[in-house]
């Protein structure tokens, strides 16, 4: 991912209900995405935010591999 890129968008929490959401966060759009689970083909969400950051980081670490 380029500089330009990486400011461009972010990683967030979004909080509906009992359940969080990890989101990529498009600044220049205005605009956030939900993460598809591969597994359900639903919305990857979390019963604590805990648990989503802890996606959240395991996610920034892959994009710096």
């Amino acid at each position: 991912m380029s500089e330009a890129e990486e400011k461009r968008t972010e990683y967030g929490i979004k909080q509906a209900g009992e359940r969080y959401y990890p989101v990529i966060v498009d600044k220049e759009a205005g605009v956030h995405y939900e993460i598809n689970n591969p597994l359900t083909g639903g919305s990857l969400s979390y019963k604590s935010a805990e648990q989503a950051e802890a996606y959240i980081e395991r996610a920034k670490a892959r994009e710096q591999a």
